[in-house]
């Protein structure tokens, strides 16, 4: 049972006789229902102002300011305007009738007081009123719902494709590692051999003839064996690079596998986004530049893996946005790291920035919401940053993004400070 059901309907009555008025509050009063007169309609509009009623009985032809105009105002007070109004009148204004219905009264009261008419409209309308009331209630939990199913639904469909995604992963990583550390070891094999094959030669060549050292030197001249000295050498760096640049892969992808750990592993933010550039690497290396700017910043509670999504995305935006333009010197994404003090609290701070077109200023209050995006159709579904903003609640923390004139955006990741006991 609500509030509304458990206090009796509360009825201002609007009149300026005061025997109308009296009349009006005694049958009323009879039935349990809380009278409230009002001798005029500037006292109305207090009274409804000061406390709601349930229905208001208006008399139309009043001193000063009649029925229509306090029915007016009450309309138009977006606090008042679904009270209903019953007009009271003479029987015989039959122009009063036809106004009171255009001024937004629900009914019309005749003059004499029939008890039973009076009594019947009354509570027919304080029913549609609670009536109305109670699908009014009913819509708004319905539309609660539905925002709650969509939000679980979002959840749900990114739960199980980061489950699958890492799940795969784990499995290429584990798969490229074994090949990746036979081919290292090999190489550092045939490395040690290579100098070991430059020794025997230089062992050998003190024991040629003279006529043996000049076929030497002359085979040396044809097969260009000094530039094969110095390039051998500089393929294994080569390869060593391309070696590491594959075991940065292996671990990036190993870090975005661990989907299903909890919020308590301390986390150094900028090892995260190290990890999710490595990644990205291949999207932006050749025509983007990434600028790093990492200050020391406190560890923080959380999940690797879900703060990799969170990076991937925001990141795969701003290359996204920075590949649109056409001035090279805009071509550049920042990366920094800080840390701020917000209401008596300590954060590790991530800033991604890019020097793309912007968010226009009347679309930053919706981009984390559910299915809104401004990429063109095929390109989104608007599920990034809301999903973003929910895992970045998770970890008890917030985003911010700002995106001044002329100056791109820029993405701020706020996570708190973890306390070892809490980690």
């Amino acid at each position: 049972m609500d509030e509304h059901e458990r206090t009796p309907p509360s009825i201002l009555i609007v009149d300026d006789v005061a025997a109308n008025l009296s009349l009006l509050s005694g049958i009323l009063k009879n039935q349990g229902y809380r009278a409230r007169p009002a001798p005029s309609g500037a006292l109305a509009l207090q009274a409804a102002g000061y406390e709601k009623p349930d229905l208001i009985l208006l008399d139309i032809h009043m001193p000063g300011m009649d029925g229509f105009e306090v029915c007016r105002r009450l309309k138009a007070d977006k606090a008042l305007a679904d009270i209903p109004v019953l007009f009271i009148s003479a029987l015989s204004e039959t122009r009063d009738k036809v106004r009171a219905f255009g001024e937004g009264g629900q009914d019309y009261i005749t003059k004499p007081f029939q008890v039973e008419e009076v009594l019947a409209r009354v509570r027919t309308h304080l029913e549609l009123r609670r009536a109305q009331r109670t699908l009014e209630e009913r819509n708004t939990d319905l539309r609660e719902a539905l925002e709650h199913l969509k939000n679980a639904q979002s959840h749900l469909i990114v739960s199980e494709k980061m489950a699958a995604l890492g799940v795969l992963a784990a499995g290429v990583a584990h798969e490229i590692n074994n090949p990746v550390n036979f081919v290292k070891t090999s190489c550092h094999g045939l490395e040690k051999n290579f100098e070991d094959i430059l020794s025997v030669l230089s062992f050998c060549r003190p024991l040629l003839s003279a006529e043996g050292l000049a076929a030497l030197e002359d085979y040396q001249r044809r097969i260009d064996y000094d530039t094969m000295l110095r390039e051998i050498p500089q393929l294994f760096g080569h390869m060593f690079e391309g070696l590491q640049r594959t075991e940065e892969i292996v671990k990036s992808l190993r870090t975005f596998a661990r989907t299903d750990e909890s919020l308590g592993n301390r986390i150094d933010l900028r090892e995260v986004a190290d990890a999710v550039l490595v990644m990205l690497r291949s999207r932006y290396r050749k025509h983007i530049q990434v600028l790093k700017s990492y200050e020391d910043i406190p560890a923080i509670c959380g999940n690797t893996g879900k703060l990799s999504q969170v990076l991937i995305n925001i990141l795969s935006n701003a290359i996204d946005a920075v590949e649109e333009q056409q001035d090279p010197s805009r071509k550049h994404i920042t990366v920094a790291t800080e840390t701020l003090r917000r209401n008596e609290n300590d954060y590790a701070v991530l800033h991604i920035s890019d020097m793309g077109p912007g968010i226009p200023q009347g679309l930053i209050h919706k981009i984390f919401d559910p299915f809104f995006t401004t990429k063109s159709v095929g390109k989104g579904i608007g599920l990034g940053l809301f999903i973003c903003n929910n895992l970045i609640k998770e970890h008890h923390g917030f985003l911010e993004v700002a995106s001044p004139a002329g100056q791109g955006a820029t993405f701020s990741i706020f996570l708190p400070a973890s306390q070892e006991d809490r980690c």
